[in-house]
């Protein structure tokens, strides 16, 4: 995915991914603004957006990274 911006938004989530991965290691499956665990626990995904570390879309390429809780949430090209 080639893109020109220098982050990756929450509307670009929620528009774009299939599931995130937080630091923490959790996994969620992305459902428009909502994040849902394997356990079917609901967050929103603004609320989650700062703990996010890899972004994959529906064939599971990873399409955002964040190298550290500090960084921005970046395309991957």
């Amino acid at each position: 995915m080639k893109s020109n911006k220098k982050h990756f938004a929450y509307y670009d989530i929620a528009s774009q991914a299939d599931n995130v991965k937080t630091f923490e290691g959790k996994r969620y499956d992305v459902r428009g603004i909502w994040a849902v665990d394997r356990h079917g626990t609901t967050e929103k995904l603004a609320s989650i957006y700062y703990r996010i570390r890899t972004v994959k879309d529906d064939q599971f390429r990873t399409i955002a990274k964040r190298k550290n809780p500090m960084s921005e949430l970046k395309p991957v090209k």
